[in-house]
């Protein structure tokens, strides 16, 4: 990224369509990669934040293959990844409560986030640094794909479901 340029974040979450209409973002994985063509084009830089575990229980390989064909149209110099957190005081823990959507395990995010990894195929700056991932993670993609795919595979391995879930059950929120 040049320093001279401005530069501004998106939070897209996902370009899984399905999870956007139901999290009511009013927005599409096409909106995505239009606005972020405009932003390229007044050659303003930006990162982009993604939400593993918005697309739901089942769907989180499938949200990130939707993520990546959006993200693969845009020139982001940074892509984060954070997990999501569903506190009881939210409006999708009622959706929960009513059977309208199910949460992934913590897993399940992980193998999101490792599929997401994968199939990125622009040069972008990776990171997982916010207080949702119990490991910090940062690297240049495509360079540092093969390591990124380990460490994740190490959480997966060392941590498991239940000590992952216990990580994200004890974080605090304002």
């Amino acid at each position: 990224m040049r320093a001279d340029r401005p530069v501004c974040c998106q939070g897209v979450e996902t370009g899984d369509d399905e999870a956007l209409a139901f999290m009511d973002k009013g927005y599409t994985a096409r909106d995505i990669v239009e606005q972020c063509a405009r932003l390229d084009a007044a050659g303003i830089g930006y990162a982009l934040f993604y939400l593993a575990g918005i697309s739901g229980k089942g769907r989180g390989i499938e949200g990130a293959r939707a993520t990546t064909r959006a993200c693969n149209q845009t020139a982001p110099w940074l892509i984060g990844a954070n997990m999501l957190i569903v506190y009881r005081s939210s409006a999708l823990y009622q959706e929960i409560e009513a059977g309208r959507w199910a949460e992934e395990g913590e897993v399940e995010k992980y193998e999101e986030v490792k599929e997401l990894v994968s199939r990125l195929s622009i040069p972008v700056e990776f990171a997982m640094l916010g207080a949702s991932n119990p490991v910090m993670l940062c690297a240049s993609l495509p360079e540092h794909r093969g390591q990124v795919a380990s460490a994740l595979d190490s959480v997966i391995a060392d941590f498991g479901e239940e000590r992952l879930r216990e990580y994200r059950t004890n974080l605090r929120h304002s």
